[in-house]
């Protein structure tokens, strides 16, 4: 758990994990954020009916603004709150998400802080990757944390795309928020809301999608990646969407000749040798 001045970094599907953890490695954290600047009771969960939501754009890259208002959506409507919550793009409301540009060169796609006040701050750097990122990133804004044991969490890498480019919760992370809203200090917002028959959706079991094989059949709202751009299947057909960032490069080996695929590890007298974006990172072996 990291503290207030901190920030949670996105699992980039298939490619990046949080720190030096792989997409299967076991970890202690909790799918809820608590504690350490991280408080369940910040979550915009706890905005009564009839208050407001505003996206503060600061500066950052064209759309991210938009991006940020259908995720603010996505995990409302998970929760049962309806359009009684206003989303507007501002930088006045009873609760602010706000985004600030992030300087060229970090490695990361997206970082988000706890509460300062009624705001909740997004980093966005350059490669900040469309809707997958903003999704994920509002995720922690409404109090999630990665969960690295293999569950079909949306802030899990294994699984998240699956859903989350499919703007849409799996049947594991709705339950994971009725959880968050049964804590005790949601019990008076929930009893403002459940008055008025909100109830969280289920997730849409479409037919699934024949792969590029002709073979492997993908369920309903899997998403993949190809040369930046990505593709979900949406009830038996592929939607194509246009990527908003460049793929990760690729590393020339030592031949000159062959190329390595990003987070290709080799070993050579005992060091390690890594591909990141189109450079080898070295480790000095142990």
């Amino acid at each position: 758990m990291l503290g207030r001045s901190h920030f949670i970094p996105i699992l980039f599907i298939l490619l990046f994990s949080c720190g030096k953890r792989t997409e299967t490695e076991t970890s202690e954290t909790k799918n809820i954020l608590i504690g350490n600047g991280w408080e369940t009771a910040d979550s915009p969960y706890m905005l009564k009916p009839g208050s407001t939501l505003a996206v503060c754009d600061t500066g950052v890259k064209a759309g991210v603004a938009d991006l940020v208002v259908k995720a603010l959506r996505l995990w409302l409507d998970a929760g049962g709150r309806d359009q009684r919550i206003q989303i507007t793009k501002g930088c006045s409301a009873d609760r602010v998400v706000k985004l600030y540009p992030a300087p060229a060169g970090v490695t990361y796609y997206g970082q988000a802080h706890p509460l300062n006040g009624n705001v909740h701050r997004l980093d966005v750097p350059p490669q900040w990757a469309g809707h997958w990122t903003a999704n994920h990133e509002v995720g922690h804004v409404f109090g999630f944390a990665h969960k690295f044991q293999n569950t079909a969490s949306i802030m899990n890498s294994e699984q998240n795309g699956r859903f989350m480019n499919g703007g849409q919760l799996s049947a594991y992370d709705l339950s994971e928020v009725k959880r968050m809203l049964s804590i005790p200090h949601f019990a008076a917002v929930q009893s403002a809301w459940k008055a008025n028959g909100s109830i969280a959706p289920t997730p849409d079991k479409g037919s699934g999608c024949l792969g590029a094989n002709g073979v492997t059949l993908y369920p309903h709202s899997t998403a993949t990646t190809y040369q930046g751009n990505t593709y979900t299947c949406n009830d038996g057909k592929w939607d194509f969407s246009p990527g908003t960032g460049s793929a990760p490069k690729s590393c020339v080996g030592a031949n000159g000749v062959t190329n390595y695929a990003h987070k290709t590890v080799t070993t050579y007298q005992g060091n390690t040798y890594t591909c990141n974006n189109g450079k080898w990172d070295f480790s000095a072996g142990s």
